[in-house]
């Protein structure tokens, strides 16, 4: 299943920032990140789980880091609209993280299946990123 969503998640470096000027601030970010995707995403993942996450941000450019791309209200928001039941590890055993270079503002995820049931907990690369 392929969910499109368009909004420009903040990055750590200024999550971490928002965190240390008010912890109401940083939590406000958060919950602001998971109420537009609980409000957006109307997709329900009707297969068996654990399951696969690729995540795919869109960067206008490479100067900004893949390490720095927070994904936890991303994942937050996708329990909170029901799509996945839950993100513990019983759910989602792995997730990978593949950068896309356009104009588009947004993140892509798919969610499958993992094969073979139980992943092997090695970094994994898409095949766009090989």
């Amino acid at each position: 299943m392929k969910i499109f969503i368009n909004y420009d998640f903040v990055n750590w470096n200024s999550y971490i920032s928002a965190e240390r000027t008010s912890i109401y601030k940083a939590n406000n970010i958060k919950q602001d990140e998971k109420t537009y995707i609980m409000w957006t995403v109307k997709e329900k993942w009707r297969g068996g789980y654990p399951v696969t996450l690729t995540i795919k941000p869109h960067f206008k450019d490479k100067r900004r880091d893949l390490d720095n791309f927070r994904m936890k209200g991303l994942i937050d928001g996708l329990v909170a609209a029901g799509t996945i039941k839950n993100d513990n590890l019983t759910c989602i055993d792995k997730i990978i993280l593949c950068p896309v270079f356009d104009d588009v503002v947004g993140v892509e995820v798919e969610i499958e299946e993992t094969k073979g049931g139980r992943s092997s907990w090695r970094v994994n690369a898409c095949s766009a990123c090989q």
